[in-house]
């Protein structure tokens, strides 16, 4: 090693040296939790028994059929039920398709709403909307096949992911009734 080469290394590591025994040690600042996330959803409660979104202008019953009627249903049985509603006065209810489904389903919630109150199962879906809630609801899609109990689609309210399901499958499941929000008739 040249005389040159000697004295960098010793000027480094008395510069080093000294610049560690000065310093202070490092205290990380108290952690802050951030601000929770913010809902895209945003419902509107009618005061008849329905809530309108306001970004899609789909009104959505509060009950689904299990709160209402305390069971699953089975896709035939909840195309029955939304035919049949009279929730607010209106009679063109419908199942909805899996794409609406997921304009209520609000990943910012943690409801414990279902039926049978499943700390480990919370829903996505915003506490005006009432409790005894079915975990997944019934679309209007279904593959119209020669298969006799093949499928529609579900929109699963614990993980906000779509499933087909066989038409007679009933655990835990069942109607959710929207319309097209438009005058009364």
């Amino acid at each position: 090693m040249n005389i040159k080469t000697v004295f960098m290394v010793l000027t480094f590591l008395l510069y080093a040296h000294s610049s560690w025994a000065e310093r202070e040690p490092y205290e990380a600042p108290a952690w802050v939790a951030p601000p929770p996330p913010t809902s895209r959803v945003h419902l509107i409660d009618n005061a008849d028994g329905t809530l309108t979104e306001t970004k899609t202008q789909l009104m959505w019953t509060q009950q689904d059929s299990y709160s209402e009627l305390g069971k699953c249903l089975n896709w035939y049985q909840a195309q029955s039920y939304v035919k049949n509603l009279k929730t607010g006065g209106y009679t063109d209810w419908r199942l909805p398709k899996v794409g609406e489904d997921g304009m209520i389903y609000d990943d910012t919630k943690e409801n414990i709403l279902a039926w049978d109150h499943d700390p480990d199962q919370p829903l996505g879906l915003s506490k005006q909307f009432a409790d005894g809630a079915a975990y997944w609801y019934w679309s209007a899609e279904f593959d119209d096949n020669d298969l006799a109990d093949c499928c529609a689609r579900v929109a699963y309210f614990v993980t906000g992911r779509a499933f087909w399901r066989n038409l007679s499958n009933c655990t835990h499941g069942g109607g959710r009734a929207v319309r097209d929000l438009k005058p009364r008739p």
